[in-house]
């Protein structure tokens, strides 16, 4: 129990090291009185529309959710769904390493009464999937630059997406043989375990299977992230404006800080989606920042962050507490109770 705590301290530090060593790479030439400055020019009724556009988002992705999860958990209910987005929202948000989603997985447990090994592998399935998305829209800015840095970069993302999925492939063709390996050297805890998680994922690609159903789940899929794309461009319109941007950086904005998101890093993304917003810009400029513009950069790099989160706060805080009285239950603690 104190190896496996200590481990987690670890990680959690590990995070808190990246973030800060990357805040001090991205602001080291900032000056953050004439931030403040740029701050207080922040329109509250564009903030409004993202916030409304946010609960659409989290109404969508539980839309999605539950569509996938309907051919092998069709007790899990469309409320259910939903509600569990937004509080993985709201934890991803509080918790170090996006704890969020295990939250999810053990509310869908306690909600539902549906077994956590069905759900994790799903998740695990739901963000490979938002990852190659996020290649696709990566092609998408590619061929709108059209320039050797950005070819560059298609290369090695491209690269890097066609492993994944050969190596998926592979896993799928030789499963039994991988499971064997692992067996081989793995504790009898562990392997009871793994092999519990693996019969669910296979068992769990069965939602790819029908035609009408994989339909609903691209039109979800890729409803939910042009919503959160006009999220990003409505927030960060202000600032594009004013440093002469092209009107499609807030494709690139979503695009590298969902990429940032996958590092360790304090709750948040702190640090590390600011240093993905920052090489953001300066792939849309073409080279470093003008030093005329750092804290203009920085003004937007921060807003950007803030206001993304702070919605996941807001609308994910709000869905918690409204469960909360309507079911008159401690969520917190029936967690804490039932994780294990």
């Amino acid at each position: 129990m104190d190896m496996e705590r200590n481990k987690k301290i670890v990680l959690a530090l590990f995070g808190y090291l990246i973030s800060i060593f990357l805040l001090v790479i991205t602001f080291k030439d900032t000056n953050f009185k004439k931030v403040f400055e740029y701050l207080k020019e922040i329109n509250p009724v564009l903030v409004f529309l993202a916030l409304l556009l946010n609960v659409i988002f989290v109404w969508i992705r539980g839309a999605y959710q539950k569509n996938n999860l309907d051919i092998t958990t069709p007790n899990i209910r469309t409320d259910t769904s939903v509600v569990s987005i937004g509080i993985a929202l709201f934890y991803n948000v509080i918790l170090p390493t996006r704890l969020g989603d295990a939250v999810r997985a053990v509310f869908i447990s306690i909600r539902d009464n549906i077994k956590k090994k069905r759900i994790i592998p799903y998740i695990l399935v739901e963000k490979f999937i938002d990852f190659l998305l996020m290649m696709l829209f990566f092609v998408v800015i590619a061929i709108i630059e059209s320039e050797e840095q950005m070819l560059s970069y298609l290369f090695v993302t491209s690269t890097a997406v066609m492993i994944f999925i050969i190596i998926f492939i592979l896993y799928i063709k030789y499963n039994e043989k991988v499971i064997n390996f692992i067996h081989s050297i793995g504790s009898v805890k562990f392997n009871r375990f793994f092999s519990e998680i693996n019969y669910e994922a296979i068992n769990g690609m069965s939602y790819f299977k029908t035609k009408s159903q994989i339909a609903k789940s691209l039109v979800l899929l890729i409803g939910g992230w042009v919503v959160m794309l006009g999220i990003f461009y409505i927030l960060s319109y202000p600032f594009v404006d004013q440093l002469n941007l092209p009107n499609y950086a807030a494709i690139y904005f979503l695009v590298f800080s969902a990429i940032a998101l996958s590092l360790p890093s304090a709750p948040a993304g702190i640090g590390v989606v600011h240093y993905g917003l920052y090489l953001a810009v300066q792939v849309l400029v073409g080279g470093d920042i003008p030093n005329n513009q750092i804290d203009l950069v920085a003004a937007l790099i921060i807003s950007l962050h803030f206001l993304i989160f702070m919605l996941d706060i807001i609308v994910g805080g709000a869905i918690l507490v409204i469960y909360r009285q309507k079911n008159n239950i401690n969520f917190v603690n029936d967690f804490l109770s039932n994780r294990k």
